[in-house]
């Protein structure tokens, strides 16, 4: 057999056994039908029921995620917390487990380590856990959870010496503290709610409006408005600032609401971008070093917003998380860091094969018959290692997969008692999609607050 057939062979085999392995959306694909038809609970027991055959232990921190947010959106809030509970010590110890033991990956794949998760998913578990918590009517942890996602990422931000995060903040998780804190009624709350606002504003007017085209939601605006003029005089200067900034923002009187009630619709719209191969090519004479790296594609959209009516009154839902845009971002952030560490793993692969082939080259001239044909084995080995190498590049494409592309929200106020929130889900035109009727419960001087979620 010579080397030009033991190539073929090789690249072959290499091929079809990566052809073989499971892929990181094939269970995804198969929980779709049931995602898209909001049978969420028959996609749940088909996570768990093929739990093994799907997540490694390298994988655990996925199945916690992806198992959360299934049982998040089947209501079962508590269930999904135990579950994000796992993913936060998961994500934590992973974190911080030692270097020696990420060794692997550098002469290997990021694929053989566990997944850590990226920054943005790791704090979004905390985004899912805040809903979770509203859903079962304990506000208190809710905002706690809304505000672990800025301490988080304020703590993960300060790790990097270099390839800083532009996700530094987050505007939805701040307005979402101060919704929260509104909660708890009396001024104290009307003041944590309004430095809750302020920050946002500010976030949602530097980072997401130069990073990812998003600007101030006009919700957030009539909030902070709103709290600024129950504070009064002690915050007068505060609310003709805000006034002038946004001058075509109107809001209603606390005092007008006592009697009445607030809804917030949460609309989790789309599907979270999925991780492809790229590839770098160099080559040297005959020989081509190949370097994979991951990019998030993002997902088409055919829902993209809602229009909200209770009792009369309208409401249209505005963009409030752009997570599709926040992904593509962060991982764009820390490429440097990537490509560093597959440069270094592929050029020792391609190091390695090569004096392989040297060694056994040389070996292969030695008149002694056995350690000429240990040369030409070791020579072998050193090319069938450089096809190998070639042939098996490629990515960590792990992502959490059963995120959305973004969250909508939409806020209206109506009178007291059950009332059905009719939900226009709109596409990009702005024309109607299909209708949906959602129950709640109106309470006086209360927040209801009303999830939705849509993968088309």
């Amino acid at each position: 057999m010579n080397k030009t057939v033991i190539r073929v062979w090789i690249t072959a085999t290499v091929l079809l056994t990566a052809a073989c392995g499971i892929k990181p959306d094939q269970y995804y694909q198969a929980m779709r039908p049931n995602l898209l038809s909001g049978n969420y609970q028959a996609a749940s027991e088909y996570l768990a029921k093929n739990k093994e055959k799907v997540f490694s232990e390298r994988d655990r921190l996925l199945y916690y995620m992806d198992q959360g947010m299934l049982t998040h959106m089947a209501k079962k809030y508590g269930e999904s917390n135990k579950l994000l509970e796992s993913a936060k010590q998961t994500a934590e110890d992973l974190w911080t487990e030692s270097i020696g033991a990420n060794a692997a990956a550098w002469v290997t794949t990021d694929n053989s380590l566990p997944y850590q998760g990226e920054d943005f998913e790791k704090v979004l578990i905390h985004f899912v856990a805040a809903l979770n918590y509203i859903g079962l009517a304990d506000h208190n942890a809710a905002r706690v959870e809304a505000r672990q996602i800025t301490a988080k990422l304020e703590l993960y931000n300060s790790k990097y010496t270099e390839g800083k995060n532009a996700y530094r903040d987050d505007g939805f998780a701040r307005w979402l503290s101060g919704r929260l804190a509104e909660t708890e009624g009396g001024n104290t709350a009307l003041n944590d709610a309004w430095i809750d606002y302020k920050k946002a504003i500010d976030i949602y007017q530097t980072d997401y409006a130069e990073r990812y085209k998003v600007g101030v939601p006009r919700f957030v605006v009539a909030d902070a408005l709103r709290v600024l003029d129950a504070l009064g005089g002690d915050f007068k200067e505060e609310l003709n600032q805000v006034k002038s900034r946004f001058p075509a923002v109107t809001f209603s009187k606390e005092a007008d609401l006592k009697t009445m009630g607030q809804v917030v619709f949460i609309h989790l719209s789309g599907e979270a971008p999925a991780k492809v191969d790229k590839f770098w090519e160099a080559r040297s004479d005959q020989d081509i070093l190949r370097i994979a790296y991951p990019e998030f594609v993002v997902k088409p959209m055919n829902i993209v917003g809602a229009s909200v009516e209770l009792a009369g009154n309208v409401s249209q839902t505005e963009m409030a998380e752009p997570l599709s845009a926040i992904a593509v971002q962060n991982l764009a952030d820390h490429m440097g860091r990537i490509q560093a560490k597959a440069i270094a793993r592929a050029v020792a692969k391609f190091i390695a094969a090569k004096a392989a082939q040297a060694g056994g080259d040389k070996m292969a001239k030695s008149s002694n018959k056995n350690m000429a044909m240990a040369g030409a084995l070791l020579s072998l080995a050193g090319t069938a290692a450089e096809i190998g190498n070639y042939a098996a590049e490629q990515a960590d494409k792990r992502s959490w997969i059963t995120l959305p592309a973004a969250v909508n929200v939409a806020q209206v106020a109506a009178p007291v008692g059950p009332q059905e929130l009719k939900v226009t889900l709109l596409n990009a035109g702005g024309r109607p999609v299909r209708n949906v009727t959602l129950p709640v419960d109106v309470k006086a001087g209360q927040i209801s607050f009303v999830y939705y979620r849509t993968f088309e």
